[in-house]
């Protein structure tokens, strides 16, 4: 038996399945402090062409427009999709970057011919490497040709520590060298994952190597990790087996191996029910759900009255599908029903209400791009505030591994370009 070191390479995929209407996005990797890496002042040159927009958009729509789930007012993803533009040239004029037109293009339709779940990590076309060396400073692994940008952000128990900042390219291991041993750590190429066996991983020093996926196709045999499927198909748990995407009604989710995988089902259908008997489904008004995905576009999965049992969706065991509300900053949420345009419902509360409601909140203040921010930990526990928009993040590119307390700015994501 095999075990991945990493199931989803950190590899240029800061934007991919990431946002939900959030504020500060971005990767975050963290690791030792960084080592020198510097940025430049000047933002990245983008070289704007038709080719290059429809690219983007078609990158944009997707990520964002082709599954279940609440739908942004036309206005707001109009501007989400402008914004996303930028971001996505940036990524192009990026030094060493492993996202081109063509690539672009390549993960797009990947995407279009999947599931809207990944239980086996995004389509290989949407894992972007670069050309940048071992060593070489960089904004995101979608330079690097270890697909991993090591140094970018530095967490703690209760979260985020500090903003992000510049990191460094990790060295890049071929298929059957070592990936990972001890304090060592490389990146393997995109069509490659980095495992070890059962045997390695009781040594005394486990030792993980670069594998290669094989995709297999309709019937092949597949374990959702270096035995995968071909774009379309999916591992169906039931069998164990490469198979066809299912249509509504049919059966998905946990079978006897791989184990609680929830996958299988044609965009926009989601697997939907209780883990065991889950069918595919799109769900409408009042329909069960456990998250968004279930409910029908643009429907949000709502939760039912509190009680007892183990929560799942909010304080109840499930919820149901309904329409959801979007409010500005400094207007009352409640995350489910009413939701922020920009950022998350800084909820009052860390438990639901006595009166078995849904805790309430505040949209947060948004900070405009290039205004300072401070990051003060995300989770639970961590203190709430303003956020930076959409598609930006807080940036500090000199402070040294993301240090504790240092200030940034609210940046559009890799418009600052790490040199």
């Amino acid at each position: 038996m095999h075990y991945a070191l990493r199931i989803v390479p950190a590899s240029g995929l800061a934007l991919l399945l990431t946002w939900s209407a959030c504020g500060c996005s971005g990767s975050s990797n963290a690791s030792a402090p960084l080592d020198g890496g510097a940025a430049s002042a000047d933002a990245g040159i983008t070289r704007w062409t038709d080719a290059s927009v429809a690219a983007c958009d078609h990158y944009f729509a997707a990520q964002y427009s082709r599954c279940g789930g609440p739908v942004l007012p036309a206005s707001e993803t109009l501007r989400l999709r402008t914004r996303f533009e930028q971001v996505c040239e940036n990524q192009i004029a990026l030094p060493g970057s492993g996202v081109t037109v063509a690539t672009l293009q390549a993960c797009a339709s990947a995407l279009d011919a999947s599931a809207c779940q990944f239980p086996e990590g995004p389509p290989v076309a949407c894992n972007f490497h670069g050309s940048l060396p071992g060593g070489a400073p960089c904004n995101d692994g979608l330079q690097c040709q270890s697909g991993t940008c090591s140094g970018t952000a530095l967490d703690g128990p209760g979260g985020q520590i500090g903003p992000f900042t510049c990191g460094t390219c990790e060295p890049f291991a071929a298929v059957g060298q070592v990936c990972a041993r001890g304090d060592f750590s490389a990146g393997c190429a995109s069509d490659a994952l980095c495992l070890t066996t059962q045997a390695m991983q009781t040594a005394a020093e486990a030792t993980y190597v670069c594998v290669a996926l094989a995709q297999g196709d309709v019937g092949a045999a597949c374990d959702g990790l270096s035995a995968t499927c071909k774009t379309g198909l999916y591992c169906a748990a039931q069998t164990g087996r490469c198979a066809k995407l299912a249509g509504a009604g049919a059966p998905c989710g946990v079978g006897a191996r791989p184990r609680a995988n929830p996958g299988g089902c044609a965009a926009p259908l989601a697997c939907v029910g209780i883990p065991g008997t889950a069918t595919c489904g799109s769900g409408a008004a009042d329909a069960f759900c456990l998250s968004d995905d279930d409910c029908s576009p643009g429907l949000g999965c709502t939760p039912g009255p509190c009680s007892s049992t183990t929560a799942r969706i909010g304080c109840s065991a499930s919820g149901t599908c309904a329409l959801v509300t979007w409010v500005a900053p400094g207007r009352a949420c409640d995350g489910y029903r009413t939701r922020c345009l920009v950022g998350s419902c800084n909820v009052d509360e860390p438990s639901p209400p006595p009166d078995a409601g849904i805790a309430q909140g505040t949209c947060p203040t948004v900070v405009p791009d290039g205004q300072p921010c401070v990051v003060e930990g995300v989770g639970p526990a961590a203190p709430t505030g303003p956020t930076c928009d959409t598609f930006a993040q807080c940036f500090a590119p000199h402070a040294p591994a993301a240090s504790a307390g240092a200030q940034g700015k609210c940046t559009l994501l890799y418009s600052t370009v790490c040199r």
